[in-house]
């Protein structure tokens, strides 16, 4: 006779370690998380980096013990986690400005963490319950908002990457559907700008289209792609018999915040299908990955700032519009929206192009809770639904208003460090994209006449980084000034919710000071430090 089954809570490995049946346990969870994070907290508010020392990768792989026969206690795991999370950037730091990356809300926060708790797959509405609704939500929002139509579909993913993969697979569906069953045949082409994302290639690659699939279109000084040149390079890839699998435009890239006109390629599009006589529509989808948020913004609001914060976030929000004209577009929650990793969409019109993805599934347009089979479509079958729920919080709880206040506040912050520039540093900083209507700052240095070089810049963000007030900047290279110039440069991205203006000061300060120092230090080119492409 078998013993009767016991709960695995009767376990001292396990009893503490799972939801009750009556969820009335839930203090153990809290309990677990403000002890992990009083081993971890970090009471340096000077740095903006958790402490870190030297150490060799191969070395501490092999050395490893954390996998034994009878398991560590939970004290042993507190003190692995903050080793694990050494040298990481404190986003919240009023001194890290390296990149699109915002500390979270706690709210948006917390209901990812529940969610990750009662653990939904949104594969399929059955074990995703009504997470799969409120993800739809978001689609018909983003949908009205940007695509000016609630006839969307599209799904949550894992990264402003993923939403370019989904484009470019909807686009070869679109001009070539025997591929799904026979595999590529033919030459594809991906047309975008020379500032659209660096990506684009490595996704050709995964598609197996190839990176030399991809054809970047120079752009003017608006930083536009070239129109003419576009429509050149359509006509003649559509002469020599290629497929155009999709067209990339930019809406709003990290650095001047490029935008293009999807209205006017619409056009060229149209018109060179019907010279060429090709069976299919091009597909345009619009990379607002990171541009999205401007058109939540109420601009109802925007005289309550500076002109030229108005002026900016005016510019931008137009330049955003023509996005209507767009297939399909992408969005990241966890860049603009204060939501913590990974938080992504991808919108598409109508249900022809999400439903031509995968096993050509088609949702029923009328459909009742059992009916959504997402992961049919998607490349994902687990699919988490935290970054659903914490975009959906972040959403819910800011509202036009909130979204609108963040990022003036961001461009507050720009507007006080140039401020500050003008002011203490002219002869040792230049702004070089003073014209951006974005709020990050480009910066040129010149000590005692002589303009830095791309080693010493790389030589100067990892000085910073090392110190033990660790500041967190990136370099830029090749950028493009007005006078059709190539040069590179100090990127500063400020999004701490915590700056001030002395905090500005200091940031400027440290970077001024280390900056005289590298120009007389003797920088070989290190190739470690981030910069973006």
């Amino acid at each position: 006779m078998v013993d009767s089954v016991k709960p695995l809570t009767f376990s001292d490995k396990f009893k503490n370690e799972f939801l009750s049946v009556d969820e009335s346990n839930e203090k153990i969870l809290l309990d677990k998380i403000k002890t992990i994070f009083d081993v971890l907290r970090d009471n340096k508010t000077n740095s903006a980096r958790r402490d870190i020392a030297p150490f060799r990768y191969d070395k501490n792989i092999l050395n490893s013990d954390f996998f034994c026969t009878d398991g560590h206690d939970f004290d042993v795991l507190c003190r692995d986690i903050k080793d694990a999370f050494g040298g990481t950037i404190k986003w919240h730091s009023p001194y890290a400005a390296f990149n699109i990356t915002p500390t979270p809300i706690m709210s948006a926060v917390a209901v990812s963490t529940i969610t990750q708790l009662l653990n939904p797959n949104s594969l399929w509405d059955i074990t995703g319950g009504k997470t799969l609704l409120y993800e739809n939500k978001i689609i018909n929002m983003l949908g009205r908002t940007i695509l000016k139509t609630s006839n969307v579909s599209g799904f949550s993913t894992f990264g402003g990457k993923a939403t370019l993969l989904y484009a470019i697979k909807s686009g070869i569906v679109n001009c070539d559907g025997l591929h799904k069953k026979q595999g590529l045949h033919g030459q594809y082409v991906v047309f975008a700008s020379s500032l659209a994302h660096y990506s684009l290639e490595d996704l050709c690659d995964y598609l197996g289209l190839g990176t030399d699939a991809v054809k970047r279109v120079p752009t003017d000084e608006s930083a536009e792609m070239r129109y003419d040149l576009l429509e050149q390079y359509i006509s003649d890839a559509l002469s020599h018999g290629k497929k155009i699998a999709a067209i990339i435009c930019n809406g709003g890239t990290t650095i001047d915040f490029a935008v293009d006109n999807v209205k006017k390629i619409r056009i060229i599009c149209d018109k060179q299908r019907k010279k060429h006589q090709i069976p299919y529509d091009i597909h345009i989808h619009g990379d607002t990955v990171f541009g999205w948020a401007w058109l939540l913004l109420n601009r109802r609001k925007l005289d309550m700032y500076p002109k030229a914060i108005k002026t900016k976030l005016d510019t931008i929000y137009k330049k955003l519009l023509p996005m209507r004209y767009a297939d399909s577009i992408g969005a990241d929650f966890h860049k603009m929206l204060l939501c913590p990793y990974i938080s992504s969409f991808f919108v598409t019109k109508g249900t022809k192009a999400r439903n031509s993805l995968g096993g050509f599934y088609s949702q029923k347009k009328n459909a009742y809770f059992g009916d959504l089979h997402p992961h049919y479509n998607t490349l994902e079958n687990s699919r988490s639904a935290s970054g659903i729920m914490s975009a959906y919080a972040a959403l819910c709880l800011l509202g036009k208003n909130g979204i609108t206040e963040y990022i003036g506040y961001l461009y507050g912050i720009q507007l006080t460090m140039l401020e500050l520039i003008d002011k203490f540093y002219s002869k040792t900083f230049h702004v070089l994209n003073s014209k951006s209507p974005g709020f990050e700052i480009v910066l040129e240095i010149n000590i005692d006449g002589k303009v830095f070089d791309e080693p010493q810049y790389l030589h100067l963000c990892e000085s910073l980084r090392l110190q033990d007030d660790t500041i967190m900047v990136s370099s830029v290279f090749g950028y493009s000034c007005e006078d059709n110039t190539k040069k590179s440069g100090l990127l500063l991205y400020s999004m701490s919710p915590h700056a001030t203006q002395k905090s500005c000061e200091i940031l400027l300060r440290k970077i001024a000071t280390q900056a005289k120092i590298t120009a007389k230090t003797s920088c070989k080119h290190n190739t470690n430090i981030f910069v973006p492409k």
